[in-house]
C-alpha cells in the first residue's frame, strides 16, 4: 500500500473531500456492441481501447490531472508523508538475496532515503560489498526495472532490464570481475543462464517493445545465445515452427531450463495455467538442427513444480491430494504413473513449496498460510526429518543455491516485520547472517491480529485475518476498516509487514485481509473454486467477510475501505457492484474491470487458461458474470473510488480500468 493509500482511506473515510463538488472531464460515449451467442453487448467506451490516439491520450492526461488536484485537498498530507518518511528510517537497510555462487553472495540493497535497490555482491559473510549495478545510472534521466539471473560460478550476472513500469526490455550481461556491461545487448527480450553455464544464455524473444501491441507475446521463439557472438547467430530451441510435435498454441511460450550436472533439457508451454506440460530431450541435442522433444507430463498430471538430482526429477503435484504431494521418478524411463511418493499433505496440512540444495530437498509445509513446518529430504538416504529451528513466526525456508546445504529461513507475519536468517541443514547451524536486520518499530507490542474463519454464502469458510491497535479498537461500529483480496491463479495471500500500514494502525484503523476462493491458501480445490465458472465465490466470500466484519461491529459500511490489485480487481469490481451497500471507498489498483475484453489485449491471450475465452458458451457466461463494467447500473450509488492504472503495464492495459 502506497502513499496515495494511505491518504485515500485517511481523506475519503474520514469525510475530507465534498463529493457533491465532483465535476469530472467530459466523456464521450460512442455505439458500439459485440455480439457473443446471441447475446448482444454493448461497449459505449471502446474508443478508449486506442491508446494511441490523441484524444484517448488527452482523456487520461485530463482524468489524472483532476485526480491529483481532488486529492490535494486532502488535508493533513505533510504530516502523513513525514510519518511514513519516519518510519522508512526506522530500518537503514533492506536486503533482497538473489543467489550464492561462485563463492559469492549476491542480492538487492535499498538503504534509507534511496528510491530503488541497487544490485550488490559480497565473496563471503564478512567480505567487502562491491556495488555491481545502479539503475538509475543505466540511463540519463530514467529509472530502471531489473531482474538479475547469476551464473554457476559467479563470475557473470544476466540483467532483465526495463523501463520503470513496462517489464520488458534487453536483457544485458555484467562481467563480475571488471564491473561492466558486455557488448551483447538482446533486445526486447527476457533471459537466463543455461545451468551450469557462464556462456550460454536462454532467452524468449517477444515480438518488439510495444506492449500495446495485441501480438507481442504471441508465437514466442526460445532461443540460445553465446555470450561474444552475433544475436544474428542464435539458435532457436523451440517455437511453433521447427517443433510443431510440441502442438504449441500462439499464446504458449516456450520455457526451456537445463541444470548443472544433469544430461537432460526440459522445456514447459507457459502460461499462466498452474499445471505443466512439460517435454524434455538429452543436453547434447540444444545445439542440433532438430530437437528431438519427448513428451514428460501434461495438464492431467497436475505439476507444479519440478527440480532435478542426477537423473531422478521430483515433482509437486495436485493429482490425487489437494493439498500436494511430492513424486520422483528416473528420467532414464520416466513413469509418473508408478513414480514413488515422498512427502505429502494431508486434511490439514498443503505442500507450500519445495527447494533443492546440494544434498537436499527443503519442503515448506503449511496450514493456511498462517503456520508453517519445515521438512528436509535427504538423497543419499532418502530420509525424511523435519527442522525444528527456535525461531518464532512464520517460518519458511527457501534455495540461494543448489551446490550448497545452506538455505534462507524467512520470519514473516502481519505485526512482525520480516527478516532472513541462514540456516545450514547438515551442520543445523542457525545463525542472523548477512540479510538479518534490527528494526525497532514504535507500538508493535498493541498490533495485534486475530484468525477467524467466516462462513459464506454457501457454508465455505473462508480465512480472515483481522489486524488492530488493541488499545484503540471498540466494537462499536465506529472503527474504519481496509480490507484487501486477491483470489486468482491460486497465488496465496501470505502474511507479511508493511510500515506503510502503521499511519492508519495508529489512528485505529482496523486492517483485514481476506483468503478468498481463486487463492490458494487451503490448497488446490480451493484454487479451483474460484476459477471460470466458479469465479463469483471469490467476491461472494469477500462480501461475507465485510458482512462478518460489520456484524461483529469492527467497522460499519460507511467506514469501510477495500482493494485489491491487478485480477484483484475483478474481486473488487464485482464485489461492489454486487453489494455496494457494504463499502464507502473502493480502491481497483491497476484492475481488471471488464475482463469480457481482456483476451483481446496483449496479455490476454495467455490469461484464457485461468479465466475463459468468449470462443466458449459457457466460459462467455462466466466472463460475463465476473465483468464489473458490464455490471453498472444507472441511478446506483456505488463507493467512492481511486481507480489506478499503469499506461505502460504490460499485464492490464489501461482502458480497463478506464472504463
Amino acid at each position: 500500500m502506497n502513499q496515495f493509500l494511505s491518504l485515500l482511506i485517511t481523506g475519503l473515510l474520514y469525510g475530507q473531500i465534498t463529493f457533491a463538488q465532483y465535476n469530472y472531464p467530459p466523456t464521450k460515449t460512442v455505439d458500439s456492441s459485440d455480439t457473443y451467442w446471441g447475446r448482444s453487448i454493448p461497449d459505449p467506451y471502446r474508443w478508449l481501447e486506442n491508446l494511441k490516439s490523441p484524444e484517448v491520450l488527452n482523456w487520461f492526461k485530463a482524468q489524472a490531472e483532476y485526480t491529483n488536484k481532488q486529492l490535494g485537498k486532502i488535508s493533513g498530507q505533510d504530516r502523513l508523508i513525514q510519518e511514513l518518511k519516519d518510519l522508512d528510517k526506522i530500518v537503514s537497510v533492506n536486503y533482497s538475496p538473489i543467489s550464492k555462487a561462485g563463492g559469492k553472495y549476491f542480492y538487492k540493497k535499498r538503504e534509507t532515503g534511496e528510491q530503488v535497490s541497487k544490485l550488490y555482491y559480497k565473496q563471503s559473510e564478512n567480505g567487502k560489498e562491491i556495488l555491481l549495478f545502479d539503475p538509475q545510472k543505466y540511463i540519463e534521466g530514467k529509472t530502471m526495472d531489473y531482474t538479475a539471473d547469476i551464473s554457476d560460478d559467479g563470475s557473470k550476472v544476466l540483467l532483465n532490464i526495463s523501463e520503470a513500469g513496462s517489464e520488458l526490455g534487453d536483457v544485458r550481461i555484467i562481467d563480475v570481475t571488471s564491473r561492466k556491461l558486455l557488448s551483447d545487448v538482446i533486445r526486447h527480450s527476457e533471459g537466463k543462464f543455461a545451468g551450469g553455464s557462464n556462456m550460454e544464455i536462454i532467452y524468449q524473444e517477444a515480438k518488439s517493445y510495444d506492449t500495446h501491441d495485441p501480438e507481442i507475446y504471441l508465437n514466442v521463439p526460445c532461443k540460445l545465445h553465446v555470450l561474444r557472438t552475433s544475436i544474428s547467430s542464435d539458435i532457436v530451441i523451440a517455437s511453433s515452427q521447427p517443433n510443431p510435435e510440441l502442438h504449441l498454441l500462439p499464446l504458449e511460450i516456450p520455457n526451456v531450463s537445463s541444470y548443472k550436472n544433469n544430461p537432460y533439457i526440459f522445456l514447459n508451454k507457459q502460461t499462466v495455467a498452474r499445471d505443466f506440460t512439460l517435454y524434455y530431450t538429452l543436453k547434447s541435442e540444444l545445439k542440433s538442427n532438430k530437437i528431438n522433444w519427448k513428451p514428460l507430463t501434461d495438464t492431467s498430471d497436475e505439476v507444479r513444480s519440478f527440480l532435478v538430482k542426477g537423473k531422478d526429477i521430483y515433482f509437486l503435484t495436485a493429482k490425487g491430494n489437494s493439498k500436494f504431494k511430492i513424486i520422483k521418478t528416473n528420467l532414464d524411463n520416466p513413469n509418473l504413473k508408478t513414480a514413488e511418493t515422498i512427502f505429502e499433505g494431508n486434511n490439514e496440512w498443503k505442500i507450500s513449496s519445495m527447494y533443492a540444495l546440494k544434498d537436499y530437498i527443503i519442503i515448506n509445509k503449511s496450514k493456511n498460510e498462517l503456520v508453517n513446518e519445515i521438512f528436509a529430504y535427504e538423497f543419499k538416504t532418502e530420509k525424511l526429518s523435519k527442522l525444528n529451528i527456535p525461531l518464532e513466526g512464520k517460518i519458511t525456508a527457501f534455495s540461494l543455491s543448489e551446490n550448497e546445504n545452506e538455505c534462507l529461513l524467512s520470519s514473516r507475519g502481519w505485526n512482525k516485520p520480516s527478516n532472513l536468517y541462514q540456516y545450514n541443514v547438515s551442520t543445523k547451524r542457525l545463525s542472523d547472517g548477512l540479510f538479518h536486520v534490527i528494526y525497532n518499530y514504535p507500538n508493535l507490542q498493541n498490533i495485534i491480529v486475530e484468525y477467524v474463519e467466516v462462513p459464506s454464502y454457501d457454508g465455505a469458510m473462508v480465512p480472515l485475518s483481522i489486524m488492530y491497535d488493541k488499545t484503540k479498537l471498540k466494537k462499536d461500529g465506529f472503527n474504519i476498516c481496509f480490507m484487501q483480496g486477491y483470489g486468482a491463479y491460486g497465488s496465496n495471500y501470505t502474511p507479511g509487514f508493511n510500515s506503510n500500514y502503521l499511519p492508519l494502525l495508529n489512528r485505529g484503523v482496523v486492517m483485514a485481509y481476506a483468503n478468498v476462493r481463486g487463492d490458494g491458501v487451503k490448497g488446490n480445490d480451493w484454487y479451483l473454486a474460484g476459477k471460470k465458472t466458479t469465479k463469483p465465490n471469490t467476491w461472494k466470500d469477500f462480501n461475507a467477510c465485510a458482512e462478518y466484519l460489520i456484524k461483529n461491529k469492527y467497522t460499519s459500511s460507511k467506514r469501510f475501505g477495500i482493494s485489491g490489485v491487478s485480477a484483484g480487481g475483478i474481486l473488487i469490481g464485482r464485489a461492489i457492484t454486487e453489494r455496494p451497500d457494504l463499502y464507502k471507498v473502493a480502491i481497483p489498483e491497476v484492475g481488471v474491470l471488464n475482463i469480457l475484453r481482456f483476451e483481446f489485449s496483449p496479455n490476454g491471450p495467455d490469461n484464457i487458461p485461468e479465466f475463459g475465452t468468449v470462443k466458449d458458451s459457457i466460459e462467455f457466461k462466466a466472463l460475463l458474470e465476473m465483468d464489473a463494467y458490464q455490471h453498472i447500473q444507472k441511478d446506483v450509488k456505488y463507493p467512492a473510488q481511486l481507480i489506478t492504472t499503469g499506461f505502460n503495464d504490460p499485464r492490464v492495459e489501461s482502458y480497463f480500468p478506464a472504463k
